[in-house]
Formats: C-alpha cells, structure tokens, sequence
C-alpha cells in the first residue's frame, strides 16, 4: 500500500471497519481489571531507611471551569528518624500539565518557588541543602514524571508541600473527563528498582473537586467511588442569564488512604449541548499582548460506515506486560477474533526485543482459524525489552491495495530498543496511508510519540487508566471509528489581531471531538474565525465572529497554558530532529517567563535572600498573586459562557448538536450505553 501520485489522503474514511467496535470493546474491557503498583511514593536520599519518611496526610483539590483544570496537591511528609533527611515525592506526569507552583511551608510560612534553568536551579538547591538550609526542587523527568525533592525534613518533624498544576480539559462526545494520576506504569525498570514499596498515607486523604459548567450537566461519576463519594449539585443561571451547573464532589479517607490507584472523574452535558465555538481570553493590560483558548466542539453529517476490513493487530508484549497485563490482553484479542466475519482477515504482530508474525500472514476468519488462533494468543508471555519501531515495521509490511486496512497498536511502554527517535517512526508512517490507532495503557508511557504517530497517520490515540469505566471509554472510541470524521481540518482567523496559534496541524477530527487551540492577540475588536474540513472528499466551511476584548482579568490561567503549549510545540520538534540551541532558548524562556517546570527548567525554592543574592527575579510570586486573586472572584462569581457563536443564528456556527445522528437521546443507538455507564447509587444534596 506504498502511496503513488494517483492515491489521495482524502479517500481515508473508507478504510475504516465496524468490526473495530467489537475489538475496542473486549480490549478495552479486559485492560480495565489490570492492576497498578504504587506512584507518587516518598523516597530518602542520602542512605536514609525508607521506613522513616512516609506521608502523613495527602489533600488534592480540583476545579475544572472554562474548560481547564486546575489541581493542588497539598501533602504533609513526616521523619520518625533521629536525623534530618533529603526526600524525593515523585508522581505521574499527567497529560498536558503544566507544574506552576511549588511551596515549602517554613515556620509556618510559606515559601514560594520561582523557574529558574534546570542546571543553575540544581547547582543551587544542592548549595542550599548541604547547608542544611531548608529548600525544595520539582523537575520534569522527560514525559514520564514530575520529580519533588525536599532538601530537608526534620528529625522527628514533618515537611509540608503544596504544588499546582494546569491543563486543558477537551469534552468527547458530550463527556469530559478528568485523571488525577497515581498508578506506577511500571514501564521504567530504573525507577522500579529505586522505590520501594509504600502506597499508603498514614493520616488523612481527601479528594475535593468543583466543577463549573455554563452548560447544564446530565450526571457526573468518580468512577469507583460511587457508594462512597458526596456529591453535591448547585443549579442557577450564569452570568449571562443563561444555566450553569455547580457540582462539588468530595471523598475523605480518615487514614490509610491508597495512593496506588488513579482517580477518574467524569461529567456528561445535557443532549442539548449546542455544538458551539468559545474563546477564553486573558488581557491585563490593553498596552500588552492579549492572550486565548479557542474550543471548536464541531457539528458535522458524519455518516455511519458499514465495509469489512483487514485487521492487524500489533501487540505489546515485553516484560512490563507481564503477569496480569497480557493475560487480560490477550483474553481480549481472543474474544476480538471470536466475534469477527468469516469474509474478514486479520494478522497478529507481537513485539518485545523484536518483532514476530504470530500468523502465516493473513488468516481468514474462519471458526476453526479463529479457534486456532485463540489458543495461540492465550499462549503469549511478557518478557524483554519493548522496540516498538519492528512492531510496526513488521505490521506496514506485506499489506493489501485492495483491502480496506487498519492497525490498532496496544501498549503500556515506551521505545526502548531498536530505533527510537520520533524521526524514524514518522519516516515509516509517511509511507503508508494507514490509519494507526492506538491504546495507551496506564501512566509512563511514551505520550509524545504515540499521540503523534496517531495523529499524523489520520488515526486517535486514546489513554487507558486502570481507574477508567471502560464502558464509557468504549462509547467514545466506538464512535469515533463508525462514522466518518472531518478530515484536512483548517481553522483560520480573519484580520491581523491572532497570532502565534499553537497547533499548525491540526489533522482530523473524528466523531464527537473537540479542537483545543490557543494564541496571542493584539489590539481589539471584532475578529472572524473560519473552520474548513473535508466529509468524504467534499469541503465544507463554517464561520463565525467573536470579541477579543481590550481588558479581560478572568483567567490569567490561559497564558501558562499557551506558554506550555507553545514547548510542547518545540518539544516536538527537538524529538523529531534532534535539539537545537535556539529551541532550547525558547523552552528556557518560555518556562522563565510563565513559570513552568519544562525539560529545560525546574522550579526552585528558597528563602528571598537566596533569590536577592543570585538574581533571580520573582516573576511567579507576582502571577500567582493574579491568579490567587482572579481565582477567589470566580469562586464567588456565577458561571460564564464562553460561546462566542451565538451571533451566528439559531444553533450558532454549526447550527446543531455536537453528534448529530447517534445522539444519547431516547432514540440515540448510544442511549442504552450511556445508561449502563452512568447508572449508579447518587447521593446529591440539593
């Protein structure tokens, strides 16, 4: 299937199979029983007894409004030893954060972090904690954690650590979604080795979470939690006059909280959800640059997609899917060829240190090879290393012209042998036109590269915790890959107010997703915005007007988040062609300017004469003052709307629901589903 010039990317919708639904669903049903080890654990350094330092109390308190999130984890760490000792907390990096505030509490006072180049920050926390001065570090270990180091927690004392993170929320599918990572991917044998095993927190654990929705809500669930979460359900009008949704969720665990175990949080909007465009802008300062995040929750006539398929199956299977994880994986594949047509075909590929074809090239899915077959997928066992680079090499090879082809890659790891620069993946994939789907399971894994491998081959990548309802999550991929998508998707915006947007690419949209964009204005006033995209080859074109206001204080968050964006842009490219010193400037300056812990930058604290006498200025003292401010209004204030299309006519720019023609309504073939994900035990205070 190498591409000639007569072959056009645009034809891709037809190669998508309604058989993937069944294969989505047994994967992702088996990967939900899989168990987790220990994350965000306490370590000492310096040859002290793990036995001494624990974690006394651990507070998180989330609130998602205007479709971000933002996090704060407050932990209390507590030394039985008779000496001081250095501590490590380390946590799982969690999707698109950015780290933005670091405290250590000294006497009673808090101290606050400032961003300073990763080298420099170390060399002086170092400084600092030989000198037995208290102090504190957090560092970005790649995409797999942020690391925390407290220079010093007293003999018999305790040591207290406050951080803050942000990142972007998207809604699929009328559901939003929130992770609070705590399960150990075990994906990196180096820190598997280093921690010991304590996934405890001897005094309280409390999980509080406020969501705000201009829009009203149907249900939310933390999923697992249902018999023993509090929630509480605030309605009104927001702002604007129009309804807005206040929801409080709480659980408290008095003592022994597990720290072993995600949190999944999710949220579903009422059908009535208009499809609609919102822009949160931020602007201080009409002399300054204004700052934006634009949402496109887009409406398109996404037909159903009925062809057979070629399937090719590209499984995982090194050391870190030992025990559990490739029995419930490959107890899902089996029951995957179990439900296939017999004018289907598919292969198997396992790959750990190489790849293998575990079938003589395609089998039709017959009953006696898919029994056949079965039995040789139950027969599998973890072990090596993992080269996913072969793993796909081997499943692009040898495919058919003439058959309508997909590949669903599975995985809980990260490239580790063979090839594993982005720039040789994506080399491959620019050979086929072949969409790649694929699975991510539990945290650490290689995020980067897999969500760009998807999305440059046309396909979605979608992230798997063990915390998850997998029933949820399959309605979301099920539909995803039954319905045509929009395709060569273009956002524009008229006139010269925008620039430095952070996505050039944006690539596809499938069923029920989301565009999350952000960028930077100047002046004011009336700006145009147009979203172009192909539905079977055909264009279409949809647009609208929105304000970009001269003054906006709301959310002086949204400038962290372009910022961060912005890295992960360069990012991309360092991982693709290898680092340059101007993209390394960049990223250092990005995460100077907006305070945020980068793979260039680390957040250090330490007390104001420290910081007076290196010269480093506090520049996240001053945006976390604005932020603490706009914060406390928005607690007090009604819910805002965003939506900035409602000048478009009736049903705004798109001028209909979200997921036209599979709605969750009474009629909707997704309604019994939905039903089954969100029946549970409430218990609402009004």
């Amino acid at each position: 299937m190498t591409l000639t010039s007569a072959q056009s990317r645009t034809t891709w919708h037809r190669r998508l199979w309604i058989s993937v639904a069944a294969a989505l669903f047994t994967i992702l049903l088996c990967v939900s029983t899989i168990p987790a080890q220990a994350a965000g654990l306490l370590k000492p350094l310096g040859g002290g007894d793990a036995a001494s330092l624990s974690i006394s109390s651990h507070r998180v308190d989330v609130v998602i409004n205007n479709g971000y999130a933002r996090t704060e984890v407050d932990q209390t760490f507590a030394n039985s030893a008779d000496r001081d000792l250095e501590a490590l907390y380390t946590f799982p990096l969690p999707k698109q954060a950015s780290l933005s505030e670091l405290s250590l509490w000294v006497n009673g006072q808090e101290w606050l972090g400032e961003v300073v180049e990763k080298e420099r920050a170390k060399k002086i926390y170092q400084e600092q904690q030989a000198q037995g001065n208290d102090t504190a570090l957090a560092e970005k270990d790649d995409f797999k954690s942020f690391d925390v180091r407290i220079g010093r927690v007293p003999a018999g004392g305790e040591a207290r650590v406050r951080l803050v993170y942000y990142q972007p929320l998207e809604i699929d599918l009328n559901v939003g979604r929130y992770l609070y990572p705590l399960a150990e991917g075990n994906v990196d044998e180096e820190r598997i080795a280093f921690w010991s095993e304590d996934d405890r927190v001897d005094g309280p654990f409390s999980f509080h979470l406020t969501l705000k929705s201009a829009f009203p809500v149907k249900d939310v669930r933390l999923a697992g939690y249902q018999n023993e979460a509090l929630i509480q359900q605030t309605s009104g009008m927001g702002a604007d006059g129009s309804a807005g949704d206040i929801y409080e969720v709480t659980l408290n665990k008095e003592a022994g909280g597990d720290l072993s175990r995600d949190l999944a949080f999710y949220y579903r909007l009422d059908d009535s959800a208009p499809a609609r465009v919102e822009l949160i802008p931020y602007r201080d300062d009409p002399q300054q640059d204004g700052t934006f995040m634009l949402v496109v929750t887009p409406a398109a006539d996404l037909q159903r997609i009925s062809e057979g398929s070629d399937w090719i199956f590209v499984l995982d299977v090194s050391g870190s899917m030992g025990g559990h994880k490739i029995a419930t994986l490959a107890d899902g594949v089996a029951r995957v060829l179990g439900k296939m047509s017999p004018n289907d075909r598919f292969r198997i590929v396992t790959f750990n240190d190489r790849a293998l074809e575990l079938t003589p090239g395609y089998v039709q899915a017959t009953p006696d090879q898919v029994q056949q077959w079965i039995a040789a997928v139950k027969s599998l066992q973890a072990n090596g290393g993992t080269n996913l680079f072969a793993g796909l090499e081997r499943a692009y090879h040898g495919l058919d012209d003439d058959r309508t082809s997909g590949v669903i890659l599975v995985t809980d790891g990260v490239a580790n042998i063979g090839h594993t620069e982005h720039r040789e993946f994506l080399k491959l994939l620019k050979t086929y036109d072949l969409r790649l789907f694929t699975f991510v399971i539990g945290n650490g894994a290689n995020q980067p590269l897999l969500d760009r491998l998807a999305r440059d081959s046309g396909g979605f990548a979608m992230n798997l915790s063990d915390s998850d309802d997998i029933t949820g999550r399959l309605i979301q991929a099920k539909a995803k890959v039954l319905h045509q998508a929009l395709h060569d998707v273009d956002l524009k915006f008229k006139g010269e107010k925008v620039r430095d947007l952070t996505q050039a690419t944006i690539g596809n949209l499938y069923l029920g997703q989301q565009l999350v964009m952000f960028g930077r204005y100047s002046g004011s006033g009336e700006v145009g915005i147009e979203l172009q995209a192909k539905i079977s080859g055909q264009e279409r074109t949809w647009s609208t007007t929105a304000l970009l206001p001269e003054i906006d204080r709301d959310n002086p968050e949204i400038e962290r988040l372009w910022a961060l964006s912005k890295i992960e842009g360069a990012m991309e490219q360092i991982r693709e062609t290898g680092e340059t010193e101007p993209l390394r400037r960049q990223i250092v300056e990005l995460g100077t300017e907006y305070s945020l812990v980068t793979d260039y930058t680390s957040m250090l604290v330490v007390q104001d004469v420290v910081l007076e006498n290196e010269g480093i200025a506090k520049r996240n003292a001053d945006r976390v003052q604005r932020e603490r401010a706009a914060q406390q209004q928005r607690e007090n204030a009604p819910v805002k709307n965003y939506q900035v299309d409602r000048s478009s006519g009736s049903g705004g720019m798109f001028k209909g629901l979200p997921s036209p023609g599979i709605g969750s309504g009474p009629v909707g073939p997704l309604f019994i589903g939905v039903l089954a994900w969100l029946n549970r035990r409430k218990r609402n205070l009004k």
